[in-house]
This record gives structure tokens, sequence and C-alpha cells, in this order.
């Protein structure tokens, strides 16, 4: 007979955590079905459900009809979603977070001058040139709603090129509030903003091209500064973006 207790779930959910971060089920993406599990940990149904519901919480897996838990490829989401109400009980504010973002990411791009693989800087072209283009769009509504896209991924990439995998995700998360700011928040930039941006990401790209840590920080700095003074329009707390996403 399946065992019950309340604390079972919990237990259950800690030991597919440590599985999932194990990276044992990497190659399917998904865990095991629900009869799997209930007889992998000798419980009930409910059990097994309640176990899915707290990682489905924790932002680890997704669940839907029909299908059994898939494991979330976005990991930092839930991450965000915390800091987020963190920084808003802190009355952090827009320039807190860019004033991190000046102490962490020039060094990210000096590692990754130091680090980038070809392809991570073929990579990095394509996604400054991608910026370009946006700004040389004739639907500036539907270009800046890229071009925020594209930023963060210019972000993400140059941290994963640092090959640290801790300030990867440092800069996904910080990258990922100022992101969802911009979004949420209708900024009005006109694109000649949005072609410095991608001159400025060249600048980056070539330096990191080059080896040249210290010119890569230097464009960081520039680019970051840059990205300070466009945002100044942004509301000085985080209240707005609270409210619309957990209104």
């Amino acid at each position: 007979m399946a065992r019950r207790s309340s604390a079972f779930p919990e237990k259950i959910a800690q030991d597919l955590m440590q599985r999932i971060l194990s990276g044992e089920f990497d190659e399917s993406n998904m865990l095991p079905s629900e009869r799997a599990l209930q007889e992998a940990y000798s419980v009930s149904r409910t059990v097994v459900r309640e176990a899915l519901k707290l990682l489905a919480a924790r932002g680890l897996v997704t669940t839907g009809t029909g299908q059994g838990a898939v494991i979330s490829k976005n990991l930092t989401a839930p991450a965000i979603d915390a800091l987020l109400l963190a920084f808003h009980r802190s009355h952090v504010r827009v320039d807190d977070l860019l004033s991190t973002r000046l102490m962490l990411e020039p060094e990210v791009a000096a590692l990754a001058a130091e680090h980038a693989t070809p392809l991570q800087i073929r990579r990095l072209y394509d996604l400054s040139q991608a910026m370009a283009d946006l700004a040389k769009s004739d639907q500036p509504v539907r270009a800046a709603s890229l071009s925020y896209d594209v930023n963060a991924q210019f972000h993400g990439l140059l941290a994963q090129a640092s090959q640290n995998p801790v300030l990867e995700i440092l800069v996904g998360v910080l990258v990922g509030i100022i992101w969802r700011q911009q979004n949420t928040i209708d900024l009005r930039q006109p694109p000649e903003l949005h072609a410095r941006t991608a001159l400025q990401h060249e600048a980056i790209t070539r330096a990191v091209a080059a080896h040249d840590p210290a010119a890569a920080r230097l464009a960081m700095i520039e680019h970051l500064v840059t990205s300070r003074q466009n945002l100044a329009a942004v509301p000085g707390s985080l209240t707005e973006l609270i409210q619309s996403l957990y209104s």
C-alpha cells in the first residue's frame, strides 16, 4: 500500500529537484510519468501530484493536460520574480540596477575578450547586426520591442562567453529585470538610440574578437553609461512593474 504523509511531497520534490539539477533528465527534458514516480517512491498519485505542484511553483517544471511534467528551459525566471519582489520591498530604484550592472558587466566583457570562442564571437556579430537592422525598420514600435530581446540576448551571450556560469546567471537575472521594465513602460525611444546601441554592441564585439580585455571593458562602460542616460525617463521605483506583473 502506498505510504501517506504530508512530508512526502516536499521530500519527493527535493529529490526530483536534485535529479533535475544533476542533469539526469537532460536528454528527454521530461520527468518520468506519474505512474512511474508512484512506483519509484512508493506513494500515492495524490502525493506525486503535490510534489509536481511544488516543482512547478518553483519554476522547475511545467505541467499540462495530456502530458507529463516538462523541465523548464529558463531556470532564471523564478529568480527574477523573487528578486523583483525583494527589490520592491527594499525600494530598489532602476538606477540601483544600472549601477550594479556598471560594476559587473565591464569585467564580464573583459573576461569574454579572454575566453570567447570563435562561434560565440560570430554570434555576437550577428546580434549586433540584428540590432542595426531593427534600427532601420519602418515599423518602429515592433522594432523597439524586438530590440529589447536582441539586447538581452547580446548581454547574455557575452556573459556566457566569460566562461563563468555564475556571471552568466547574474547578468541574465539583472538584464531580465530591466528587460521587463522596458517592455512594461513605453519609453518611446527613437530609432537613432537603437542605432547607437548597435554601434556600441559592435565595438564591444570587436574588442572581444581582438582579445583585448581593456578595450572590451571600456566599450562596455560607454555602452552602459549611454543606457543609463536612455533610461532616465523610467520611473525611479519598480512599483509600476510589480503592479503590472502581480495585479
